[in-house]
């Protein structure tokens, strides 16, 4: 004798109680908020800024991150979009926070011994003090060839930079010895160095590792070749501070608040899928928005992929890596602006909307760009550059904004 089969809803019914779903869909959420984050962060002083692996890592990591959206994000593609914006969004941004990647332990030891300690994020030096006296200010410049998206070199970028360097040894210590560590202020490229004042050295009580960077790295060769010294090997290059264990929590408060945020965003996610809940959202969860609400649906979806490229440009990074990042970005604006729309939109102004989430967020990067994705150098022009790019954002609003209006009343008339 047969079983009747059972309806296809009971058969396909998670039987993990919700409160159990929701434990699990939050630990998803934090691993793939987390994940990038993380391997970012622990290869980056090994690897370097600009590998080529480390992008890879990160982009495999942030995968498992979108996989987490369409598996516990709750169903539904608009649900599914905010989720990946959420995390796509915050594994992007913070790669810009590059000091709160500071990692590692702080013994306290003797600086001649800090060299050998390359997992160490800073050090507590109760024997050692910085050497005013033999403190070098340098002004460097460092010229690197630009990769067009071919791989190609196209032309040169040039970075400056104003540091004072100044050694930090022990008691001890005397210049035909190395030196093991450095203490470094960065004055920017655009402001002046002024005398080498003593507070900073005086009220000090260890370093804090600084992330490898090659200006700060040529600043600090060409400061101890004029003062006649030698580096050792695998030297530290750090900011002096009063106390490197709060100056690391200090480093890493940035990162840290995107991580509540994320995962606060995250758990908003998650919890509109209970039912209690979402009777209560003003509107469906899913489906066809209101007009206003489609607006500023697609306002928000096409903002986010614009803030990566303009902060992407102003970071320096490549025309490959932008266009990557802006591209893997782009997808969950992509789905937000997709489910704006209802079933009766014409298919012209489906594809227009499209189009327009994607050549948005290229325009701010590529504005002013040259053969093989060379840009204009921003030294000076910051603040203008981010107008012009709010010009750009702002027009891509309203011709989103024409799209909706203009899909919903062809919808009408094609179908009443």
């Amino acid at each position: 004798m047969r079983h009747p089969r059972r309806p296809l809803a009971a058969r396909t019914r998670d039987p993990v109680p919700a409160p159990f779903r929701v434990v699990r869909a939050m630990l998803a959420g934090t691993i793939g908020i987390g994940l990038p984050v993380l391997l970012h962060a622990i290869l980056l002083p090994i690897w370097g800024e600009d590998s080529a692996a480390l992008f890879i890592v990160f982009m495999l990591a942030l995968l498992v991150g979108t996989g987490a959206c369409f598996v516990y994000a709750g169903g539904g593609m608009l649900r599914t979009g905010y989720a990946m914006c959420i995390v796509v969004g915050a594994g992007f941004i913070s790669l810009s926070l590059h000091e709160g990647r500071i990692l590692g332990a702080v013994p306290s030891l003797d600086a001649a011994a800090a060299p050998d300690h390359l997992a160490a994020a800073g050090f507590l030096l109760p024997g050692a003090a910085p050497r005013a006296g033999l403190a070098r200010q340098v002004e460097v410049t460092l010229t690197q060839p630009r990769q067009a998206l071919r791989g190609a070199s196209r032309g040169t970028t040039t970075l400056r930079g104003r540091f004072t360097v100044v050694p930090v040894v022990d008691a001890d210590w005397t210049p035909a010895r190395p030196v093991p560590i450095v203490a470094v202020l960065d004055h920017g490229p655009d402001r002046g160095i002024g005398a080498v004042t003593t507070a900073p050295w005086e009220s000090g009580h260890g370093v804090l590792r600084l992330l490898p960077d090659p200006l700060r790295e040529r600043a600090v060769r060409q400061a101890l070749a004029e003062a006649g010294l030698e580096a050792a090997p695998q030297i530290v290059v750090g900011r002096w501070v009063a106390d490197p264990r709060w100056a690391r929590l200090d480093a890493a408060r940035p990162l840290i608040w995107l991580s509540g945020a994320a995962m606060l965003g995250w758990a908003v996610v998650i919890l509109s899928a209970h039912p209690w809940l979402a009777v209560r959202l003003p509107g469906p969860v899913d489906g066809p928005p209101t007009m206003t609400r489609a607006i500023l649906q697609g306002i928000a979806a096409l903002t986010l992929p614009c803030l990566l490229a303009l902060a992407l440009r102003h970071a320096a990074a490549g025309p490959a890596v932008m266009l990557l990042a802006i591209g893997f970005a782009a997808v969950p604006s992509l789905m937000l602006a997709i489910v704006a729309f209802d079933s009766r939109t014409p298919v012209g102004v489906l594809i227009a909307g499209v189009i327009l989430m994607v050549f948005v967020p290229l325009a701010v990067a590529a504005r002013g760009a040259g053969p093989g994705g060379l840009l204009p150098p921003l030294e000076g022009a910051r603040l203008d550059d981010i107008l012009e790019a709010g010009f750009v954002v702002a027009a891509g609003w309203l011709a989103w904004a024409a799209l909706v209006v203009a899909g919903r009343v062809l919808g009408r008339r094609a179908r009443p």
